[in-house]
């Protein structure tokens, strides 16, 4: 089984060694592509000296994180790789990750998406957005029970899963294609997971299996959270499942920004979307009817 392991990297510098070493030292070798979105911290520099056997791109400006992992995932479809796994710069795995992973996806094919269980950087306590999020009731109510009371399944169907490692197959890749160029940043993995579901492919988590990622942990500000509360609103208009109250939504998302906020920032945003929704429309269809919606399928 041919895997492909993408990193977008933008001054990465603080954690290359820890996240390409942990690649060398797997227990199946990978091949390894990094796509450099305009680094200023000399990581392209380090990657070509200190890691010579890794597929390197450099990019002129930064594409962000939906674009650039579309040039890897294109790359795995043109020459033919089983796996594509992505993988956050800030995050590394251990030496049976790979071996693992491959394992389960072959005894549950039905799994498109597979991750460990993510963990901080001195691995006692999961990823505080992991917890929250991927293993709270609403993504899987069965993996409390399962955990606590037994028996563990070896793999727990989720509805949410951050995207700084995912075990990808490339039929999932094939059916869904990359990232939806809607987004700017933030927000393009979760519309890809609808995606996965409108299509019937299941995402889960292997519970046996623990990786890193060594985010760091900041407050964020007011205009960090309008920010992504605009991502929010994109998010409604491009997603694939059916519902008529999209713009609703995102006028009550507006109006309630603009009162919490006590800023007009919001309906800066508000006024992008509408100037853009032809495009984002567009792409929302390109999601839905193409398959391998925003890349070239492999001949």
């Amino acid at each position: 089984m041919r895997v492909l392991v993408v990193i977008v990297t933008y001054n990465a510098m603080r954690w290359l060694d820890r996240c390409i070493g942990s690649l060398l030292a797997s227990n199946v070798k990978a091949s390894i592509f990094v796509v450099d979105n305009c680094s200023c911290d000399g990581t392209p520099e380090y990657i070509y000296k200190h890691y010579p056997d890794v597929i390197l791109l450099r990019n002129r400006t930064n594409l962000g994180f939906g674009k650039a992992n579309n040039i890897g995932l294109q790359y795995a479809l043109d020459e033919g790789y089983d796996y594509v796994y992505l993988l956050n710069q800030d995050a590394w795995i251990q030496s049976d990750t790979l071996e693992c992973l491959i394992a389960t996806s072959q005894t549950h094919k039905e799994y498109g998406i597979l991750s460990p269980l993510q963990m901080e950087a001195n691995m006692l306590h999961l990823d505080k957005n992991f917890k929250r999020s991927v293993c709270s009731w609403e993504s899987c109510p069965q993996l409390l029970d399962g955990v606590i009371v037994g028996p563990r399944k070896e793999v727990y169907e989720v509805q949410t899963l951050m995207a700084a490692h995912w075990f990808m197959t490339n039929a999932c890749i094939k059916a869904v294609g990359g990232f939806s160029p809607a987004f700017p940043h933030y927000g393009e993995d979760y519309n890809y997971l609808d995606r996965v579901h409108m299509r019937g492919i299941k995402v889960g988590i292997v519970p046996s299996l623990m990786v890193v990622h060594d985010r760091e942990y900041r407050e964020d500000t007011a205009e960090k959270l309008m920010y992504k509360r605009h991502i929010t609103a994109i998010g409604l208009l491009s997603s694939p499942n059916p519902t008529s109250n999209r713009w609703l939504r995102v006028i009550n998302i507006l109006l309630t920004d603009i009162l919490r906020y006590h800023s007009f920032t919001p309906l800066q945003y508000f006024l992008q979307i509408v100037k853009g929704y032809s495009t984002i429309k567009k792409y929302r269809r390109e999601s839905m009817l193409k398959d391998c919606a925003f890349l070239m399928p492999s001949s």
